[in-house]
């Protein structure tokens, strides 16, 4: 009798022991989230003197996707997005504003648009911390959501605040911001922010759970401001400006020409667009201290996220670690006259995707085909080898680090539920709620100066393309 009594405890001893040896081959996974960084990091060239080797040596490490795109081109919609992992037109938010620009007709700025929109969908958060994981997360990952990401995580940092004040010199911007000030970096809020998840990751060495860390970096998102340090690196007189034509909207139709004067649904500056007024103030000069105030925030940030990374290297658990970094959304510099983001060009939706992890096929890698932010939910599911939920609407990329062979159809990225891009291995399509379209090839043209609508040559291309976006509106 005492024997059958001990069954029991046995049977749930060894179920306990299994979980805890399932639990334990789980990788940790962290998840770096920056804001408003473009493609101009080195290993991308998408700016000659940008410098990021941080984020040069982790592309080494591991894989780089050059043609990721956020799947709407605003922090709000776009973190929205890739924390559900759903579209826009499931989520119901495209803008961060809800204002209508005068250009726009009548889609909708704001509700749920697609008829297949799923009920009750959860952010990856809730879903690691169910399959048994600790989830922690600090800075900038949600926007506008702060209090539902608190909620659904064991340790949170709000984003701290800038540091205000001790500029080096009076002069500002057409924000009227500062740029080089005389604080230290201990004093900045994404230093703080990289000291917080290094203290985290060195709180799970104690921990038996698996680790998801998801941390946001604000940098270089405005104010365009750092330690002087950081801007004595790109000297204004050496400044190079972005590659642009004077002829580039010739080719538009008016609703892009429209697109490219916006900024992001405000008029600051009126009948002046930002780029004007830039110019306004200073002509090249003011445009190169633009530029460089950029780098100089873009460098920062990769030092504060050196940081965290180097702290990633010393692991005591032994446990893999998969390290995913990318952007929010892109941004532009005076290409296409266009400032900030809110706009579906490459430069405006093109992120850096970096992912490291024992899956991945070779270090130093690079992969081209067409992926979106609303593959990460899935992907990071399938790097810790967790189920994924049946309302993602995304695909996970681990195929593609598999099998470099591997290719992926279109990415979809949307302004607006009638303001929709497609992107492939090599072209983009842009179609815009009044049925004008775009369309260039990114093997002959990276910087979209030439629409190829009406080129005979690309009709059927055009005709296929066209006939995707539609289908995507609609279902």
């Amino acid at each position: 009798m005492k024997i059958l009594f001990l069954f029991p405890i046995l049977f749930f001893l060894l179920a306990q022991a299994g979980v805890h040896a399932k639990d334990s081959a789980k990788p940790d996974v962290v998840f770096i989230i920056i804001d408003d960084l473009n493609d101009w990091i080195g290993v991308m060239g998408g700016h000659p003197q940008s410098k990021t080797p941080n984020l040069d040596a982790l592309a080494d490490q591991g894989v780089l996707f050059t043609n990721a795109h956020c799947n709407a081109p605003q922090c709000g919609p776009s973190r929205t997005s890739f924390l559900l992992g759903l579209y826009p037109k499931s989520t119901g938010r495209y803008f961060n504003s809800t204002r209508r620009p005068a250009f726009f007709g009548d889609q909708p700025m704001e509700g749920i648009t697609s008829p297949n929109a799923p009920e009750n969908p959860f952010i990856f958060h809730k879903h690691f911390q169910k399959h048994g994981y600790r989830v922690v997360s600090g800075g900038k990952v949600a926007h506008g959501n702060t209090a539902k990401l608190k909620g659904q995580v064991d340790a949170y940092l709000n984003r701290p605040q800038d540091v205000r004040g001790k500029f080096t010199d009076g002069k500002e911007n057409l924000w009227g911001e500062g740029g080089p000030h005389n604080h230290v970096d201990e004093q900045t809020g994404d230093y703080k922010v990289a000291q917080w998840a290094i203290g985290e990751w060195r709180k799970g060495i104690a921990s038996d759970k698996p680790l998801l860390m998801t941390v946001g970096f604000y940098r270089p998102h405005r104010p365009f401001n750092a330690p002087k340090a950081y801007f004595e690196k790109f000297p204004l007189e050496t400044i190079q400006l972005p590659q642009v034509r004077a002829d580039d909207l010739d080719d538009l139709p008016p609703y892009g020409k429209a697109l490219a004067r916006s900024n992001a649904h405000k008029d600051l500056f009126k009948p002046r667009t930002v780029h004007e007024q830039i110019l306004h103030l200073g002509g090249e000069k003011e445009w190169k201290y633009m530029v460089q105030s950029y780098l100089a925030c873009i460098n920062y940030v990769d030092v504060q996220i050196g940081r965290f990374l180097d702290e990633l290297k010393e692991n005591p658990r032994k446990r893999d670690t998969v390290i995913v970094l990318t952007s929010d959304h892109g941004w532009n510099l005076g290409e296409k006259t266009h400032w900030c983001k809110a706009a579906i060009w490459r430069n405006t939706t093109r992120v850096p995707f970096i992912v490291v992890s024992p899956d991945a096929s070779r270090a130093g890698l690079r992969n081209n085909q067409p992926i979106s932010h609303i593959d990460i939910y899935p992907s990071l599911c399938d790097f810790a080898g967790i189920s994924k939920p049946e309302h993602l609407e995304g695909r996970s990329i681990l195929p593609l680090l598999k099998d470099p062979s591997a290719t992926r159809g279109f990415a979809f990225l949307s302004y607006g539920p009638k303001n929709t891009a497609a992107q492939s291995e090599r072209y983009r399509y842009l179609h815009y709620e009044d049925g004008s379209e775009e369309l260039y090839d990114h093997h002959k043209d990276p910087h979209e100066w030439t629409n190829l609508i009406g080129d005979k040559k690309y009709q059927k291309l055009t005709k296929k393309m066209r006939a995707q976006v539609l289908t995507f509106e609609k279902k």
